[in-house]
């Protein structure tokens, strides 16, 4: 083997390495920008609660992590979240608690719809206090 042809093997060897290395590269930058946008979209911020109200079950989980409900007041409540939405006191029979959630006693927000069921945040109050949380259909 002579000196051009070492060299031209060296040479595809580099090229190789940086193609797979540039290929690598790409994978790892888009992985990243992916888990960066899940996480964006996943992220509670009350904007984006209040500005797509349909797209709530994807940052619910995110709330519960942030925000200790239980305890809060109704008014601590409705300055994280806003108001309940006019219709949600129309919603008195969900289909997983089987309960019956007094309207007076009880802020409800819709999630979203997941499948082909409507999704709510059910806040029950005590005396004005949160006492319990639930997640329901309807």
């Amino acid at each position: 083997m002579d000196e051009v042809e070492v060299q031209k093997q060296v040479q595809r060897a580099k090229m190789w390495n940086t193609i797979i290395f540039s290929l690598i590269a790409v994978i790892v930058i888009a992985v990243l920008i992916g888990f960066g946008i899940y996480r964006y979209q996943h992220t509670f911020t009350a904007k984006k609660w209040l500005d797509a109200p349909n797209a709530r079950t994807k940052i619910v989980a995110d709330l519960f992590k942030k925000h200790e409900l239980i305890g809060m007041t109704e008014e601590e409540i409705i300055s994280l979240l806003g108001e309940e939405e006019h219709y949600a006191n129309t919603k008195t029979s969900f289909k997983i608690s089987n309960t019956y959630f007094d309207p007076e006693n009880t802020i409800v927000y819709h999630l979203g719809v997941d499948y082909m069921d409507d999704v709510w945040l059910i806040i029950s109050l005590t005396n004005g206090i949160v006492s319990s949380y639930c997640i329901d259909v309807t």
